[in-house]
C-alpha cells in the first residue's frame, strides 16, 4: 500500500515532531514539604551540579518502612512561574499514577526511575538511593514558560492518607 520512501519520510517526520517541542527538565533546588514517618524515614533530598560546568543532578536517599505496590498514587503538579504576578500558576498540566502503573509502565517518567535503580514493584522496605538523577528524558510537552515548579504528593490508600509531599523547582528549555 505505500511505498518504502513514503513510509520512511513519515517516520521521520514523526520523529522530528516528536523532539521539536521536546523541553529539558533542569532542577534547580528542592523543597520537602512533608514526611510521613509510618511510612518512609531519613529522607535527604538535594540538588546539585555534577562538575563545575555540568548539568544539575538530583539525589534522592529515603528509607521504605512498608512495601509500595498499587495502594500508593503519585500526584505530580506543575505550575509556571508568572512574571506578571511574580507568584507560581498552577497549569492545567497534572499526572495521578498508581505506584506500580507509574514504575513499570509509564512512558515519560518510568524510564527515569528505571534507570536509577526502581525496577521492582512493588517496592520493598528497605534503604532506596537515588542519587545522580538527570531529567534529560524527551517529553513532548509544549509548555509556553521557562521557570516551573513541580508539586509531587503521595498518598496511600483510598483515604488518601499523606505519605510524603515536595516541590521541586525547575527550569525548562527547549531541547
Amino acid at each position: 500500500m505505500f511505498d518504502r520512501k513514503f513510509a520512511s519520510l513519515i517516520v521521520f517526520v514523526l520523529c522530528a515532531v516528536y523532539c521539536y517541542d521536546c523541553i529539558n527538565v533542569i532542577p534547580e533546588r528542592a523543597l520537602l514539604k512533608y514526611v510521613n514517618e509510618k511510612y518512609v524515614s531519613n529522607v535527604s533530598i538535594a540538588v546539585r551540579r555534577s562538575s563545575r560546568r555540568g548539568e544539575y543532578v538530583f539525589n534522592v536517599k529515603l528509607i521504605n518502612k512498608t512495601s509500595v505496590g498499587n495502594n500508593v498514587t503519585f500526584h505530580l503538579v506543575i505550575y509556571e512561574l508568572s512574571t506578571r504576578y511574580n507568584q507560581y500558576v498552577r497549569t492545567l498540566m497534572e499526572f495521578h499514577y498508581k505506584w506500580c502503573d507509574l514504575v513499570l509502565r509509564d512512558m515519560w517518567f518510568g524510564p527515569i526511575l528505571r534507570k536509577f535503580g526502581l525496577t521492582d514493584c512493588p517496592t520493598p522496605p528497605g534503604p532506596i538511593v537515588m542519587t545522580n538523577m538527570t531529567f534529560g528524558g524527551k517529553f513532548p510537552f509544549a509548555v509556553l514558560f521557562e521557570k516551573g515548579k513541580l508539586e509531587a504528593t503521595w498518598t496511600v490508600g483510598t483515604n488518601g492518607e499523606l505519605m510524603g509531599s515536595l516541590e521541586v523547582f525547575v527550569g525548562l528549555g527547549k531541547e
